[in-house]
């Protein structure tokens, strides 16, 4: 019965191990994750400052 305890035991402490490193990289995708939902809101951000810019540049133009 020991035998068979520290069997379970030891299973359990190795899919501990296993689990430790799916968990860890979990995180570093929804990391990755929020940093590329960043870069894609600061993209938006930058093409409607630009469209912006256009705009104005435009109406300059069309003062001359």
């Amino acid at each position: 019965m020991r035998v068979g305890a520290h069997r379970l035991d030891t299973l359990w402490v190795s899919q501990l191990a296993v689990q430790e490193p799916s968990g860890v990289m979990a995180v570093a995708m929804l990391q990755q994750q929020g940093t590329m939902w960043e870069v894609t809101v600061w993209e938006l951000e930058v093409g409607a400052a630009m469209r912006e810019m256009a705009k104005m540049v435009e109406g300059e133009e069309s003062n001359l």
